[in-house]
């Protein structure tokens, strides 16, 4: 199955992160809220601009251009 951005996830499916792309800051910024290689990720609502996931046990909000840098599986 090919890598897929978070930003193109359904609501409600859950998926595994492959890998974070993008500059170093935002790499870490992302590896730091828990956007790790492994980590599930679940998809509670996707609007156009914006995403809500819950990976680790904590809701995040992303902005759909900063979920394009997290590709899942």
């Amino acid at each position: 199955m090919p890598a897929m951005p978070l930003s193109l996830v359904r609501a409600g499916d859950t998926v595994t992160v492959r890998r974070v792309r993008g500059n170093e800051d935002m790499k870490h910024h992302l590896e730091n809220l828990g956007f790790v290689e492994g980590s599930e990720v679940h998809v509670v609502s996707s609007s156009g601009s914006n995403i809500i996931v819950t990976v680790k046990g904590a809701r995040f909000g992303l902005d759909a251009k900063v979920a394009q840098h997290v590709m899942t599986v």
